[in-house]
């Protein structure tokens, strides 16, 4: 491991014997990235994913290492970080940056961006305008949603148990010694969508950019990374907003985010802002 990376509760080898132990028939793998990263997995069936997951999760104060479900292996994770390519003296900047950054300040900074970028590179009128801040501004955005709910609606997990994109019916269940799951982005920079094209045009996201969301997904709703590959996020939310103010924030937020899957800011602040699984997916 990287000299400067947070060192995990848990020795890498430990929790190897330990993912024996909670999945004594699945197959289990360990590998490092160039950066230092180290990576340990499980492959187990569809069915068993969330409740590794969730193990993983309720250990991570004790052990150090935050569980995120995928396709691909510790060993391909590793290679495709890799492959991609990092500039080392950037990457060690950001991890450092990861934790001291204002994450509330950068989160507010993409809604921005994405409100500047929409009424600037497109072509509206007024009534376009308006729409649009609208999307952007929770307070104008909350009288437009419905009333608050007793509870929150379930959600599904829509990319971890897609047969289609596993046929043999398996996910890897990987682990990555982190603080919580808003650092992996930045630890892992290609781990889900693509740092280049993150964004619409111009506007490119970066992996501290995905680092604040997530962490103020965290701390305000208790959204957990829990899958990522690819193009595919999706987040298990413990406490998503019930009231037409907060759920506005949220939508706001998501439809900054991810305008691929969140294209309807009113719809999002009544469905999935409201729901326990945000699942988000980039073209």
């Amino acid at each position: 491991m990287t000299p400067f990376l947070r060192p995990p509760a848990l020795p890498a080898d430990d929790l190897l014997r330990l993912l024996r132990e909670w999945c004594p028939e699945a197959e289990i793998a360990r590998a490092v990235t160039g950066t230092g990263v180290d990576i340990v997995g499980a492959r187990v069936p569809m069915e068993r994913v969330r409740d590794v997951w969730e193990i993983g999760r309720r250990r991570h104060g004790e052990t150090g290492w935050w569980p995120y479900v995928t396709s691909a292996s510790p060993g391909g994770e590793a290679a495709y970080q890799d492959e991609w390519g990092c500039d080392t003296a950037e990457w060690e900047r950001s991890v450092a940056e990861v934790v001291l950054q204002d994450h509330d300040a950068r989160a507010a900074s993409v809604v921005v961006s994405s409100f500047r970028w929409s009424t600037k590179s497109l072509p509206f009128d007024d009534e376009d305008f308006l729409g649009w801040r609208d999307d952007h501004d929770p307070d104008r955005l909350a009288p437009l949603l419905g009333p608050a709910v007793v509870g929150p609606m379930l959600g599904v997990p829509r990319w971890a148990t897609d047969h289609g994109e596993s046929r043999a019916g398996m996910r890897w269940v990987n682990f990555v010694a982190a603080r919580g799951g808003y650092e992996l982005p930045v630890l892992l920079p290609g781990l889900y969508a693509n740092p280049n094209w993150f964004g619409h045009g111009s506007r490119c996201l970066t992996p501290l950019d995905d680092a604040a969301l997530l962490r103020r997904w965290q701390e305000q709703w208790g959204a957990q990374l829990f899958f990522a590959a690819g193009p595919y996020l999706e987040l298990v939310v413990d406490r998503p907003p019930l009231d037409p103010r907060g759920a506005a924030q949220a939508a706001t937020e998501l439809f900054a985010y991810c305008g691929d899957t969140v294209q309807d800011a009113v719809r999002a602040g009544n469905g999935m802002a409201r729901s326990t699984m945000w699942s988000l997916w980039w073209d």
